[in-house]
């Protein structure tokens, strides 16, 4: 494989498992160091950052970073500072793709599951973006992971589908001031329903898998995590620089957007 980002330092949320991990992986097998971070998982995490420097030979760096995105004003600093000291005043690349995707219906929604959700998907990504502008070089790459909810009804996920579709407003406005600032590309990811551990670990998702497999258009079969990756890589990479303000549909065609 040609390594288009060697020499970039890429920043991935949530990357210690499923989708994450996934594009932790591409973007090392791209050339790309990687600070991945994680919540609870510091295995999951080392065995992600283990996997990036065998496959590269020990020729790209990763480092895991535990960071709470529940608690965006107090980790983000401490996140940017721990990476551009081990990397050296650069960041290029960040995907916003750590997310809490817990289920509320609107009688369950309160006040202090409204903070969490939006302080995790929204204010997270908004804030690490802010801090880390002063780092970035010319011609960055954010990439901002959102969901077919953002565009869909789905009310047992109110508030998941409201912050992913505040998310990718967020990735609109961010194209244009940073574009013209920094000559940095911001995009979006929409996935559908993705194989990951989190999906399969769901109560009762066989049945709602088998209706989902019957409108999906590419293929028969729920997303895979190596289906989204090269999507997102592929956003991160030099020859992308005439897409911003995008949102890609990684969903093969469960929902026409």
């Amino acid at each position: 494989m040609s390594r288009p980002l060697q020499g970039k330092v890429a920043i991935v949320t949530g990357g210690s498992r499923g989708i994450g991990a996934e594009i932790s992986k591409e973007l090392a097998r791209r050339g790309a160091s990687v600070a991945l971070t994680y919540v609870s998982s510091p295995e999951g995490a080392q065995a992600t950052v283990s996997q990036i420097e065998s496959e590269s030979g020990g020729s790209v760096q990763a480092i895991a970073i535990q960071a709470d995105c529940s608690q965006p004003t107090t980790v983000v600093a401490k996140l940017v500072a721990e990476v551009v000291k081990k990397f050296g005043n650069q960041i290029d690349i960040i995907v916003n793709n750590a997310a809490n995707g817990s289920d509320q219906t609107l009688d369950q929604v309160d006040a202090e599951i409204f903070d969490t959700m939006f302080h995790t998907n929204v204010l997270f990504p908004l804030l690490l973006v802010k801090e880390s502008v002063p780092y970035f070089s010319k011609g960055g790459r954010i990439v901002n992971i959102s969901s077919s909810g953002a565009r869909t009804p789905m009310p047992y996920s109110i508030l998941y589908s409201a912050t992913k579709a505040a998310l990718e407003s967020i990735t609109r406005t961010l194209a244009q001031q940073l574009g013209e600032s920094h000559e940095i590309t911001v995009n979006a990811v929409n996935p559908g329903p993705v194989k990951t551990d989190m999906w399969t670990g769901t109560d009762g998702v066989e049945e709602v898998e088998k209706a989902i497999i019957q409108r999906t258009l590419a293929a028969k079969r729920i997303g895979l995590v190596d289906d989204i990756a090269p999507i997102v890589a592929f956003l991160c990479d030099p020859s992308a620089r005439w897409i911003t303000a995008n949102v890609t549909c990684a969903n093969g065609g469960l929902i026409i957007l």
